[in-house]
């Protein structure tokens, strides 16, 4: 076993055994995170295939109303950290959740609102708990809590966001499960259509299913060009290490590339440190949501089971994940991460006018993915490696819009209709990316690169000169950078003590998309708590420990923590050990066309080789085989 090989439900069981033992944790615990302990990088680099491992989980641990921190080694049976942690309030776990529901439902004033609206059973009423933030309230002062909102479903398989209960919104101690606050702010028709979408209800309201789509048939006779051995994966010249984080979701490790026989770094590890759901709507059931959904609910606790044929396509290979409970117990996800090979078009190409001769190479990628459900929307994380050395995340959106009533008359500034009495909100999708970097090492540096036109002169004597301004971003505080498509702006990550053939620093470049920052005011609650969704850009020296951008502890009362304090001290960032934090996502303003099921909406950014490589790496690719290329 690796330092940084996946948990196994043995190791989480054991974790929980031995803390119970030294009389920690008793019956009324509850844990809310555990992941494996990432050793120093010294003491993963130096490790070889048969040195000892000592395997230890980090864990967040609720006793007795305190939280503690604990790492606990279950190879020698012992803890070895066990720390009080004041003032924070930790994530909400899965069970808890499920109990904070019924707890609404069960709730005599709660139901006699919904009689007030002419539903009687509330067992068909679906509530969702939304992370209450920091709004001020009193009654929420050293409680946990979760805002809940209510939808109703006629049937238990209905659409249950096609049928918004607007007006309600209920606050709830997480702990004592007491129903703290019930607002009530007015009431609206019930909409009238459902929005269901299996197949057999798209057949019943909208027509026939479709059938003149043929089949695709993806098939590898001669097996895939990939090896797994236990989380670490070889193909072509790749090679990483993969888990799925109860908190980050899908995480990668050591990601390097081989060349002539020497394996060169490229990421220490990269992962999802925070994303963000403002939404922009100023009705009481919508302007406080700001879901921080990596932090206060944990992707990897919501990584789906993937299906052969319907989420991957082709020769898989699958890896299971598990996580623990907020009761302790274990829960195991099959199918947790995806990975297979694509075609993926033209590599390169060119026809010789001259000669008529042609030479083409046909493009393929590694993809590795994982999908979370939180709520309604569906989140898909997709790596591509590809043959040139470039690196890509895709962040794929789907799922179902969270919805609110409307009536004649109503304001659709912050909204838009998309269904008789039903609309959809302006939000946006931020997300947070931290890459740990390590181009031919860890002493790298950050330059901004942007494309001006050259003023009028000698020097431009047609007005058409242009030309790409580099500036090195020496401190934390200049490297606090947003996007810009006028200038191509980009960023490069280089090592100055290493060249290419031509005497130029090896680099990475990070390509961003063209992507809106929070629209949020600085000064608002969704900024002062996602601070890092207002600059596309920060940039740290590497501290293993500074890991989530809005903060460890995320949960209702942490405006400040994250990014804007892990940069507070404007840090030298000249040849060093550099962490890249990339931010960046869609705003959604909703069409009719998102309901009653989103098509997928995609957001991302490239990481490419400039000048990491003497040439073109791809260009060894050998030509398509004759059988398959007339």
């Amino acid at each position: 076993m690796h330092p940084l090989s996946m948990m196994t439900a043995e190791e989480l069981d054991a974790s929980i055994s031995v803390l119970r033992d030294s009389g920690r944790i008793d019956d009324s615990s509850t844990v809310h995170g555990c992941c494996i302990y990432e050793p120093a990088k010294e003491e993963v680099n130096s490790w070889q295939p048969g040195d000892p491992v000592d395997r230890r989980l980090d864990l967040v641990i609720r006793h007795e109303g305190e939280v503690y921190e604990a790492r606990v080694s279950v190879t020698r049976g012992e803890v070895d950290r066990w720390e009080v942690v004041p003032d924070v309030v930790p994530r909400v776990g899965f069970v808890e959740l499920f109990k904070v529901m019924d707890a609404c439902r069960n709730d005599p004033n709660f139901q006699k609102a919904l009689k007030d609206r002419g539903i009687d059973d509330a067992s068909k009423v679906q509530i969702d708990p939304w992370p209450t933030g920091d709004y001020g309230f009193e009654f929420e002062d050293g409680r946990r809590v979760q805002r809940c909102i209510a939808f109703y479903r006629p049937n238990p398989n209905d659409n249950g966001y096609a049928f918004p209960i607007d007006g309600l919104m209920v606050h709830v101690d997480v702990d004592s499960l007491a129903v703290l606050h019930i607002e009530d702010f007015g009431t609206w028709p019930m909409a009238t259509e459902r929005g269901n979408y299996d197949v057999e209800s798209v057949a019943s309201d909208y027509g026939p299913i479709r059938d003149d789509l043929k089949p695709v048939e993806i098939t590898q006779p001669e097996g895939v060009s990939f090896s797994v051995d236990d989380n670490e994966i070889i193909w072509q010249k790749w090679r990483f290490r993969m888990v799925v984080d109860d908190t980050e979701g899908l995480v990668l490790h050591r990601v390097s590339y081989t060349q002539d026989g020497v394996e060169r770094p490229v990421i220490d590890r990269a992962s999802l440190a925070e994303m963000v759901v403002p939404y922009g709507d100023t009705r009481p059931s919508q302007t406080f949501k700001h879901a921080l959904d990596s932090g206060e609910y944990g992707l990897g606790m919501t990584a789906n089971s993937l299906t052969l044929g319907c989420d991957c396509l082709g020769e898989i290979f699958y890896l299971d994940a598990v996580q623990m409970l907020d009761d302790g117990s274990v829960m195991t996800t099959g199918n947790a991460i995806c990975i297979h090979e694509e075609d993926f078009g033209i590599g390169w190409k060119h026809t010789d006018m001259n000669t008529g001769e042609v030479e083409v190479r046909r493009s393929r990628r590694l993809v590795v993915s994982s999908i979370s459900t939180v709520g309604n929307y569906e989140y898909g994380f997709f790596w591509y490696f590809h043959l040139d050395g470039s690196i890509k995340l895709e962040i794929k959106l789907t799922g179902i819009l969270t919805t609110r009533a409307h009536a004649e008359g109503d304001d659709l500034t912050f909204a838009r209709l998309v269904a008789p009495n039903v609309a959809g909100p302006i939000h946006q999708h931020l997300f947070c990316v931290r890459l740990d970097m390590a181009i031919d090492g860890n002493k790298n540096n950050i330059v901004e690169v942007n494309t001006e036109p050259l003023p009028a002169g000698p020097a431009n004597p047609h007005n058409t000169a242009f030309a790409a301004r580099e500036t090195l971003l020496e401190s934390e505080h200049s490297a606090m950078r947003n996007t810009n498509s006028t200038s191509s702006r980009y960023w490069r990550i280089e090592n100055s003590g290493k060249t290419n053939r031509l005497g130029r620093p090896t680099a990475y470049r990070l390509l961003p998309s063209s992507t809106a920052t929070m629209f949020a005011a600085e000064n608002s609650p969704h900024a002062q708590r996602a601070m890092f969704a207002k600059h596309n850009l920060w940039v740290t020296p590497t501290t293993q420990s500074e890991r989530y951008a809005a903060g460890d502890y995320p949960t209702q009362r942490n405006a400040g923590e994250g990014l804007p304090k892990f940069t507070a001290n404007d840090r030298s960032l000249a040849d060093t050990d550099l962490t890249v934090w990339h931010t960046f996502g869609l705003t959604h303003d909703v069409r009719v066309e998102d309901y009653p099921v989103m098509p997928t909406e995609y957001a991302g950014f490239m990481l490419v080789p400039d000048g990491f490589f003497d040439r073109n790496p791809a260009i060894d690719v050998a030509p398509s085989h004759s059988s398959h290329c007339h």
